[in-house]
């Protein structure tokens, strides 16, 4: 597929950094309530705990290993991957200053990994959003210092919405840096209803994306910081496929929305980045038509997802040659200033 466009670039993309895994077992989580049940440590109490340990385990070596992540993007035409760490998260339940020597054993992680091949593999860095300040502060770090592209932080902080007003010195210095900061989705803050059959992830990362994006809204954070470059992985959950309920709310004002956000949720879609990992062929056309071509990437979720839904993007017959090659390469070297 490299062949039909100068690059390939996947922006979501994970690793795996040992050393913060070993360092989150001295660190379980003690307190009870809503946001503090997490299915990427060993030691919590998610029942879902031991799958996901076992499927990260599987995933290992592609995780750890560049020189095999070089190889395997090879085999599946990829030039170029943004990179972030998955497994873990970067502690939102520790203290601050604890929360924050996690995320920087992260990012020395993630530039370690990137250092392999560096004119291939770009970083994005993990933040303790716990204490927005010292997000800001390590996130102008990571990119003045590291090189890294943005940041990538979790949908809520312990059951906090990250559009509240707590954190809003982090979203001004992503602003200031001209940086994105994309939001992956975190467990439902209901964790208890999506624990068997793999809710939690079939249907709770999407809800958790939604909501996120929502928060972003109607806290006033797309508001207030105009330049702001905001992205909702797995296509933007659930919001921009299903504008119309969420613009009557706020037409008619329910609960307040209209005095929350100055435009209609909707009227936001294209403020917003979206990767065009939607698994379906007519989500994805569901999603450039409500967000704009200019607004939507290649990003596989690998290795988490396997299947390659790049052929997604070839298919979609309303695109032009130009549409995909936007999508493709041409919106992600803009977003995360990548020389091509």
């Amino acid at each position: 597929m490299a062949k039909k466009y100068p690059v390939v670039i996947d922006m979501h993309s994970h690793i795996r950094v040992p050393e913060v895994v070993e360092f989150m077992k001295d660190y379980p989580i003690t307190a009870t309530g809503p946001g503090t049940d997490d299915w990427y440590v060993e030691n919590s109490r998610s029942n879902s705990s031991a799958n996901m340990i076992q499927l990260e385990e599987k995933r290992k070596v592609v995780s750890t290993q560049p020189a095999v992540r070089i190889d395997q993007m090879d085999d599946r035409g990829v030039d170029i991957q943004i990179i972030s760490v998955n497994f873990p998260n970067t502690c939102l339940w520790m203290e601050p200053e604890i929360g924050l020597t996690a995320a920087r054993l992260a990012n020395s992680g993630i530039a370690e990994f990137c250092a392999h091949k560096p004119d291939r593999l770009f970083g994005m860095a993990a933040v303790p959003l716990q204490d927005p300040d010292l997000a800001a502060a390590e996130l102008e770090r990571c990119v003045k210092e590291l090189g890294f592209r943005g940041a990538w932080i979790n949908s809520h902080v312990r059951a906090r919405d990250i559009g509240e007003a707590q954190f809003r010195p982090f979203w001004k210095k992503a602003e200031e840096l001209d940086v994105p900061v994309f939001v992956h989705p975190l467990n439902a803050v209901d964790f208890d209803r999506m624990k068997k059959y793999f809710l939690f992830n079939a249907i709770g990362n999407t809800h958790e994306e939604t909501l996120a994006m929502a928060s972003l809204i109607y806290e006033g954070i797309m508001d207030d910081f105009p330049k702001l470059k905001a992205g909702i992985c797995h296509g933007g959950g659930y919001l921009p496929y299903y504008p119309g309920r969420v613009d009557y709310c706020w037409e008619t004002n329910r609960g307040g929305a209209r005095d929350a956000a100055k435009e209609k949720p909707s009227s936001y879609f294209k403020r917003f980045y979206y990767d065009s990992n939607t698994f379906d062929l007519e989500a994805l056309g569901v999603l450039i038509r409500n967000a704009g071509v200019s607004q939507v990437m290649y990003g596989s979720d690998w290795p988490a997802i396997p299947e390659n839904y790049f052929q997604h993007i070839e298919a979609l017959p309303e695109l032009s040659d130009e549409d995909r090659q936007r999508i493709v390469w041409k919106n992600a070297a803009e977003l995360f200033k990548i020389p091509v």
